[in-house]
This record gives C-alpha cells, sequence and structure tokens, in this order.
C-alpha cells in the first residue's frame, strides 16, 4: 500500500523537512478506498492535499482481497497513513 500511494505522491515545491500529515484511509473487502481524511494536517495546504490526491490516485489495492476476513477488518480496513517529505533538502 505504501509503495503504491508513494508512486502516486506529487510532493508540492511548498514541500519542507519537517511537515507531517497524518491520513485516515478506510478501504471496502475489495481493496477499494471508500474514503481518506486528514486527522492531521502539516499546516500547508498544499502538502496535505498532495497526500489526499495520492490516496484518491491509488484507489484501489486489490491484492487485499485475498487476505482472510478477519486480518482485513483488523488492519485495512481503517488504517492511518503518514506522509513526511524527509527526504528533501532545503
Amino acid at each position: 500500500i505504501q509503495r503504491t500511494v508513494i508512486n502516486y505522491w506529487s510532493r508540492p515545491p511548498s514541500a519542507r523537512n519537517g511537515m507531517e500529515a497524518l491520513l485516515e484511509v478506510r478501504l471496502i473487502p475489495t481493496g477499494e478506498v471508500v474514503s481518506v481524511s486528514v486527522i492531521r494536517g502539516s499546516g500547508n495546504t498544499a502538502f496535505d492535499r498532495s497526500a489526499l490526491n495520492a490516496v484518491e490516485k491509488a484507489a484501489s489495492f486489490p491484492e487485499l482481497q485475498n487476505l482472510p476476513t478477519r486480518e482485513f477488518e483488523k488492519t485495512f480496513r481503517r488504517f492511518r497513513l503518514l506522509f513526511r517529505p524527509e527526504d528533501l533538502r532545503y
């Protein structure tokens, strides 16, 4: 999931080290994203929006369909993703 989302993430030019955006992602058992929201924003609207867009573009994680129902419900029904541009240089 992380790798897929990162591939869709286009960090805005305003992204700086130290920023963090914490998102909550909700999925259905087919692996489709049904909602994504910012739990804790970075203070930078463009950065937060870029994180939301990355999850929305990923849209689905079909590999999760093969998980046992109990594991899906426990781990992937609702989870959090933390976005940090720590690899950026000033």
